[in-house]
C-alpha cells in the first residue's frame, strides 16, 4: 500500500512564466536549497540532479518523466546523505493553467511506497508548502 501527498498553490503568474522557473529544476527560488548540479539537460529523462540543501543534506534525484506539453516532470530520490526515511517515492511537479484569470495552479505530489513513514510524509508536506510559498513570492512580483 502506498501513501500519497499532494500540495498545491495558485500562483498569480501565467503558466509560461511558472513553467519556465520550474522546468530548469534548479530551485533557485527556494531558500532551503543551497545549490543544484545537473548531469545533463534538465529535460533529459534519466538525468541526475544533485541538490545540496542549506542544512548540508545532499540528495541525488533521477528524472523519470518530463513533458513540455503537460508542464510536468517526475523524479525519484536515488541517494541521500544523510539517509532519508523513505527513498522509495516518486515526486511530480505539474503546472495547470487557471484560464479564468491567467494564473497557474502548481501541484507537487509524492507517492511513497509502503515503507513511507508518517514522519517522511509530514516532512514532505511542510517542505512542499514552504517551497510553493517561496515560488509564489519569486514570481508574483
Amino acid at each position: 500500500m502506498s501513501t500519497n501527498n499532494v500540495e498545491s498553490r495558485v500562483i498569480k503568474a501565467p503558466v509560461a512564466k511558472v513553467w519556465s522557473a520550474l522546468k530548469k529544476q534548479d530551485f533557485e527560488f527556494w531558500s532551503l536549497v543551497k545549490s543544484v548540479e545537473l548531469s545533463s539537460s534538465p529535460s533529459e529523462v534519466g538525468s541526475i540532479r544533485t541538490t545540496t540543501f542549506a542544512d548540508g543534506t545532499v540528495q541525488k534525484h533521477r528524472l523519470l518523466e518530463f513533458s513540455e506539453v503537460k508542464h510536468a516532470f517526475t523524479y525519484e530520490i536515488i541517494d541521500s546523505e544523510p539517509a532519508v526515511a523513505s527513498l522509495s517515492a516518486q515526486h511530480t511537479f505539474k503546472v495547470i493553467p487557471v484560464t479564468a484569470d491567467d494564473t497557474s495552479l502548481v501541484q507537487w505530489s509524492s507517492e511513497f511506497s509502503s515503507e513511507g513513514s508518517l514522519e517522511a510524509v509530514m516532512d514532505a508536506k511542510y517542505k512542499k508548502l514552504d517551497a510553493l510559498n517561496e515560488l509564489a513570492k519569486a514570481l508574483e512580483n
